[in-house]
């Protein structure tokens, strides 16, 4: 049959990768011609590839199946290999005859069929082993074929006329009859003179008959061949060796010298056990050992189903060693060989169970072991491979003689397959660290960060020991196992953390959430990991949003350059997500270049150094390369935060809105608001607290304070309160543009808005009581009594001194200092976290101050109370002003223009337990309070007398309070607090 053209085999291809294209044979011709003209071009860009590549590849794959014991497939992998190189060597250009696959693309076309492979199955191995024993065809061969073909084609045109002698009385078939009887009449001369047609076919089926027997007798020596060739291979594996009986007391060479009353009687007793032990010599014994350390089971040794190593209980015994020393021997074999069965199933059941994502789900997370996992068992399967070869080695010194790869380190001139005990002083020099150290971190193989520490943690242990081996084996097992971690943190400082494409794509900018957009996947033997509880939308998503996984930080990376790596990550994605273009270099080292980059550098340093004694230390090392990659982006941050994102602006307009920094703005405004509260207008609706606050900056012009971002709002209705108190419900909202939204938060915006207000409800007290001084004239001339008004008077100038002294500590004392500190401190942060910690802690420690704290409850409580006293002091001078001119009307008339205020309600005292009470305190706690107090029930004089003593207590209790906190905080705080109680301690 004729041979499959490569636009044949291409077509083939085309319609099995697409069933859908069916009968639609444009679309496939097209498809064809397509991948055949790709497939014929010289150059193709990088995806080309050279003839050493594919060897390579074919030779990596033979290696692979030996290792796993698939013979078959390896050496059916060579025999291929060797006959597409003796293609290549007879220099020809084309395969067949119709001249469509060129040799010089041979590496393309394997490449294609490596491509299209899958993992070997066992139907790969059935087909390897029949391309290893295929029979010979049959049939015709080549030639035969062509032969056939040209015959039977018209030689000559159609339209061509030939003269032809026809001889009748002869028909087709006697012309073939005639052929075969030429063809014949050489090989039997004795048959010459017989020339029937009847001959002719006997002698014909003759000869098949004959071809056919001498095929199957050559199938039947070949197949014996195989068999013979198969049984010299599996010799050594299979067949035991000789068994026999062991002599009774012969236990050692000292009892096989001497022949003792110890070997006599050790055989006396034996036969009268009626046991009887099988032998075996110390070769085989050897060859027992080098089986269980290469997995396979003997006469000695087995493994279970659950690839359990144990010691058969009937196994023979060996010559010239004692049952004890035999089991000791055994026992610390049988040890190994677990470990390294154990380390192979570690291995078989890594690669086995991982599952790579779907083509369409490229983002979908892979199922199975980590990638840091399967870096783990390859780098455990070297160790195995290492293993194996030195046990091939030894097998080969055992059963050919001594050979350089099995020399003993410890025997000069001898083989470390000559005795079992030499073979364990060698296995334990070379290997059992090895193996020790795989089987006790392969449990822990499942946890990225715990498996690296330990790998880490046990570098540290050899740090200082010169020329140790096993710190250079766990180095390297280190390198290899970290390298999908350390490729992950390269990608986490080059892109940043995840942005949804609703940040970048600007096709979904405006048509998108900020969650809904795609956002990459963080691999998961990373040490951060995202918070899916914490939406890009949330004030602390730069916070919370990308946190230190459950395990921590990892030791080989340390605390402060964790945190740094996680800071520099969210700068970056942060970056990113504003369209700002971020430096990085171009190309991340492996951490095997970083680490010798190290060492050569310790050794030019050094000048002798060699590199068993290297201090050098992977945290620090890795410290010294990612720190300044990390320092440059944070400084890129900063300054975008800065200069694009106007971060001083922003600042300077807050502090003028929530601490009275745009003075003018904030009085005058001030003066509308208390005059509306005071003609008690409505005042309370948030459009008209907003216009007019707005309306109040473009008149003062102090565009700075960006009326735009500003909102006033009050969070309740008022209710009964009235004056100052009046005023807690209002808040002040600044809105924060993004980014400067996760610095400057809505949370730390609230706890400003709390300050306002409470500096709001000073000024409205301060403002009460300068109103009362326009009053004062008035008063003189409309009375003669002079005791009314001078303790009103009395009263104000107290009331003043309480609240200025509290007014003039909290904005000069606190808050203006605290801020210079603050903007100080900010100016000198490159770490966003940082600025955040610090705008958080600044505004906590300022709400604090302005008693807005649980620890500072109490005291605001009672400056609310001297709030009251000042509305109810400014009533008392209205309508005294009032009242005078209607003395006399009648009762029912005086009876609707009394005042009332609420009395401060009394405090417990189980902060004060030690203070003496007074006795008027006394006799006022077991007398009961007034509702109320009016010009009817009490005279002026004597309302103000009560008045004046219950300030006197609320002055003495925020005293006794703020000198608790004085004593009870730290060293900066309790200066403030001891500010306000020296201030305090002037009061009379």
């Amino acid at each position: 049959m004729a041979q499959p053209t490569l636009k044949g085999l291409t077509q083939q291809l085309v319609q099995a990768l697409i069933p859908e294209l069916k009968d639609d044979r444009p679309t496939i011709i097209k498809y064809t011609s397509r991948v055949v003209k790709d497939i014929k071009a010289d150059v193709i860009g990088t995806s080309r590839k050279e003839w050493p590549d594919i060897r390579n590849a074919l030779y990596g794959l033979s290696q692979t199946a030996k290792i796993r014991v698939q013979d078959d497939l390896a050496e059916a992998l060579e025999k291929n290999l060797e006959n597409l190189e003796r293609c290549r060597r007879q220099g020809e250009t084309r395969w067949n005859d119709e001249g469509e696959l060129d040799m010089r693309n041979l590496p393309q076309y394997v490449h294609l069929l490596l491509n299209l492979a899958g993992i070997p199955s066992v139907s790969t191995q059935d087909f390897a082993y029949a391309y290893l024993n295929r029979v010979p065809p049959s049939g015709p061969t080549a030639d035969q074929i062509l032969y056939q073909q040209i015959m039977e084609e018209e030689p000559f045109d159609a339209g061509e006329e030939w003269d032809e002698e026809v001889h009748s009385g002869w028909s087709d078939s006697d012309d073939e009859l005639e052929q075969v009887y030429r063809s014949d009449q050489w090989d039997s001369p004795e048959e010459e003179d017989i020339r029937t047609p009847s001959s002719a076919i006997i002698r014909t089926q003759r000869k098949k008959e004959e071809e056919y027997r001498r095929n199957e007798a050559e199938e039947d020596r070949r197949q014996e061949a195989l068999e013979v060739v198969r049984g010299l291979k599996d010799q050594y594996w299979n067949t035991p060796g000789s068994i026999r009986e062991f002599d009774h007391g012969l236990y050692g060479w000292k009892d096989l010298i001497t022949q003792g009353r110890t070997a006599s009687l050790a055989s006396t007793m034996s036969k009268r056990m009626m046991t009887v032990r099988k032998a075996i010599s110390s070769a085989q014994l050897q060859r027992e050992i080098l089986f269980i350390l290469s997995g396979r089971s003997g006469i000695i040794f087995e493994f279970s189903a659950d690839g359990t190593c144990d010691i058969l209980p009937d196994h023979p015994l060996v010559d010239y060693l004692s049952p004890s020393s035999l089991s000791s021997l055994l026992n610390t074999f049988k040890v190994f060989a677990q470990q390294a069965a154990d380390i192979r199933a570690f291995v078989n059941q890594t690669f086995r169970s991982s599952i790579k994502p779907t083509p369409d789900k490229p983002n979908s997370r892979a199922t199975g072991p980590s990638r840091t996992e399967q870096a783990f068992a390859e780098a455990c399967q070297g160790i195995s491979i290492k293993l194996d070869r030195w046990l091939s080695d030894l097998e080969a010194s055992f059963t050919l003689g001594s050979s350089p790869a099995s020399s003993s380190k410890s025997v000069s001139g001898g083989s470390s397959a000559s005795t079992p005990s030499l073979l364990l002083l060698e296995l334990e020099a070379s290997y059992a660290h090895m193996l020790d150290y795989l089987n006790s971190f392969i449990p822990h193989s499942s946890n990225s960060t715990v498996l690296l520490n330990l790998i880490y943690s046990a570098i540290q242990n050899h740090r200082n020991h010169s020329n140790d081996p096993h710190r250079h084996f766990l180095l390297h097992l280190f390198i290899k196992t970290a390298k999908p971690t350390w490729n992950v943190l390269g990608e986490w400082l080059h892109h940043g953390m995840p942005v949804p494409s609703s940040l970048t794509n600007s096709e979904e900018i405006y048509s998108a959430t900020l969650d809904e957009g795609k956002e990459r996947l963080l691999e998961q033997e990373f040490f951060i990991k995202r918070d899916r509880d914490v939406s890009w939308a949330d004030e602390d998503f730069y916070e919370c949003g990308f946190v230190v996984a459950d395990n921590g930080w990892p030791d080989w990376i340390g605390h402060d350059m964790g945190i740094l790596i996680l800071e520099s990550g969210k700068a970056k994605g942060l970056l990113r997500s504003l369209g700002t273009s971020v430096n990085t270099e171009d190309s991340w080292p492996s951490l095997d270049q970083l680490l010798d980059g190290q060492r050569l550098s310790l050794i030019s340093q050094s000048g002798n150094e060699t590199e068993g004694t290297l201090p050098f230390d992977i945290m620090e090392c890795v410290a010294d390369h990612i720190r300044p990659i990390c320092q440059i982006t944070q400084y890129q941050l900063r300054r975008v935060i800065d200069e694009e994102c106007g971060l001083e602006a922003h600042l300077d307009a807050i502090e003028g809105l929530y601490f009275n920094r745009g003075f003018s703005v904030i009085d005058e405004w001030c003066q509308l608001l208390f005059n509306k509260v005071s003609k008690k207008e409505k005042w309370s609706d948030f459009h008209t607290l907003t216009s007019t606050f707005r309306d109040t900056i473009e008149e003062e012009q102090a565009g700075w304070m960006n009326p735009g971002a500003i909102r006033i709002r009050t969070v309740r209705s008022a209710g009964a309160f009235v004056g100052p108190r009046a005023l807690c419900v209002i808040r002040a909202d600044y809105e924060v543009p993004f980014p400067l939204s996760q610095l400057i938060s809505a949370t730390s915006i609230e706890l400003r808005a709390e300050i306002f207000t409470f500096i709001l409800q000073l000024r409205s007290a301060r403002y009460l009581l300068s109103q009362t001084k326009l009053l004062d004239r008035a008063a003189l001339s409309e009375t003669a009594e002079q005791t009314d008004t001078r303790s009103m008077r009395k009263m104000r100038q107290k009331l003043t001194w309480i609240v200025d002294t509290i007014y003039i500590w909290l904005t000069d004392r606190v808050i203006e200092v605290e801020n210079n500190e603050y903007r100080r401190q900010l100016s000198d942060m490159t770490s966003l976290s940082s600025m955040i910690a610090l705008e958080l802690e600044y505004t906590r420690k300022l709400r604090k101050y302005a008693f807005q704290h649980t620890s500072t409850s109490e005291i605001y409580e009672y400056i609310q109370d001297i709030f009251d006293m000042t509305y109810t002091l400014s009533e008392c001078f209205n309508s005294y002003i009032v009242q005078q001119p209607a003395q006399s009307q009648t009762a029912t008339k005086r009876q609707e223009d009394f005042v009332t205020r609420r009395r401060p309600r009394p405090r417990p005292k189980q902060r004060h337990t030690n203070r003496a009470d007074s006795s008027d305190e006394d006799e006022d706690d077991q007398v009961p309070k007034e509702a109320s107090i009016s010009f009817i029930e009490l005279g002026l004089d004597a309302r103000m007398r009560r008045m004046g003593k219950d300030l006197d207590n609320l002055v003495q209790q925020i005293k006794e309070e703020v000198d608790d906190l004085s004593m009870e905080s730290i060293e900066e705080e309790g200066g403030r607090w001891g500010m306000l109680a020296f201030a305090l301690e002037d009061w009379k």
